[in-house]
């Protein structure tokens, strides 16, 4: 039995169909795509004897999918036969001109096809007719080609403006509504703590319990708020270094990390010497700090640690965010630096997250010249290193 295989790139379902029958029932594997490029791909994949191009694809036409196809050094003397419903002498020409050993026209002839595909199979090549001028033919394809390619750079163009547009609108609008919402949630962790203090009077065990979730859920609502707002102002904010100390700038922030990381049954350590004051951005210093030490614990459970560890050097300050947590498998240790970027792991289901945190930190340790890297293994923890050049020069 024949198993030849026939790629047919065609859009028509009709046609599609029908060629199909006409040519499986002589045994032909027929393959069948419906456009240039997903054409030009399964050539790649499927290495077929015999290739049926349509002219009038839509997008990449039959024209530019069949020189793209000639280029490809696994179809060097493979037949590509143009089938279409132009049957003009020029669209003959230039099809051969583009590429194309043959030119069959529609409506199929459904008697002749099986013995016209055995024919070019067998070495049948059709030549530009005498008469015909094939240089001026090329100038004319080529001249298409540019044509063709000046119309896409247009309406790309045209495109990405489009989309530029709607960036700004989107950051205009993310930026308003985070600033909205940013100014409830502040009268709401303003009471939370009036209430913590007992000035608005005496709680009962089940009402502190119920602050208590309060106040950590307006935390999480903060951290979300301000890593969206921090985002958006990437591409346009300037970093301003100072010398800072690292310890005396991150200690209330570790302090509250300490009581929730208590609350989840964490055990939460920070390890280091005093640290030399360092050039750097006092802001973005804080953003990188809170969302490496906010995964660590987020992603930690109850009876695991975390341990931040400070090293010293004369001519870097080196931080590492330690924990034993689920762990990251290794494919994804480049892309979870991503924006909005969320490794899809069931361990890690139902903890909130908008996927920015790590692109920040990527973002604000390239502004300091520094570097970061991750060991990781899942099920055994994480480890995120920071290498901070004491002699930084910030790169915007």
């Amino acid at each position: 039995m024949n198993t030849t295989k026939i790629l047919y790139i065609e859009d028509n379902r009709d046609n599609q169909r029908l060629v199909e029958r006409v040519l499986g029932a002589r045994g032909y594997h027929v393959l069948i795509a419906e456009d240039g490029p997903s054409g030009i791909s399964l050539a790649r994949e499927s290495h077929p004897a015999l290739i049926l191009v349509d002219l009038g694809l839509p997008g990449l036409d039959g024209y530019e999918t069949t020189t793209r196809l000639r280029s490809l050094p696994h179809l060097t003397g493979i037949p590509i036969i143009a089938l279409t419903a132009d049957a003009s002498n020029e669209a003959r020409e230039q099809a051969l001109v583009a590429g194309c050993d043959g030119y069959l026209t529609k409506p199929i002839d459904t008697r002749q096809l099986p013995n016209q595909i055995a024919e070019f199979l067998g070495g049948r090549r059709e030549q530009i007719s005498a008469e015909s001028d094939e240089r001026s033919l090329l100038r004319s394809y080529n001249q298409k080609l540019v044509e063709r390619l000046e119309q896409q750079v247009r309406e790309l163009s045209a495109a990405n403006a489009a989309l530029q547009e709607l960036d700004t609108l989107k950051s205009q609008f993310l930026a308003t509504l985070s600033h909205e919402l940013r100014t409830p949630l502040t009268s709401l962790i303003g009471y939370i703590e009036l209430f913590d203090r007992g000035m608005l009077g005496t709680l009962s065990t089940p009402q502190k319990e119920a602050m208590g979730v309060m106040r950590r859920s307006c935390t999480i609502l903060s951290q979300q708020l301000n890593n969206l707002l921090y985002f958006q102002e990437l591409r346009s904010r300037s970093f301003h270094l100072r010398p800072i100390n690292m310890r005396d700038l991150l200690r209330q922030s570790l302090i509250l990390f300490k009581e929730r990381a208590d609350q989840a049954g964490i055990r939460f350590e920070v390890v280091g010497s005093e640290i030399a004051p360092i050039l750097a951005d006092t802001s973005g210093i804080e953003q990188l700090v809170r969302n490496l030490i906010d995964n660590a614990i987020k992603f930690t459970q109850a009876g695991g640690w975390v341990r931040v560890v400070f090293q010293d050097e004369p001519s870097r300050l080196i931080m590492r965010v330690e924990d034993n947590g689920i762990g990251i498998p290794s494919e994804y240790h480049e892309r979870i630096f991503l924006p909005f970027y969320r490794v899809d792991s069931s361990l890690a289901s139902g903890q909130t997250g908008s996927g920015l945190g790590l692109a920040i930190v990527q973002h604000v340790i390239n502004a300091h010249g520094g570097q970061i890297t991750v060991r990781s293994i899942p099920g055994k923890g994480s480890v995120f290193t920071v290498v901070l050049p004491r002699a930084a020069a910030v790169r915007g």
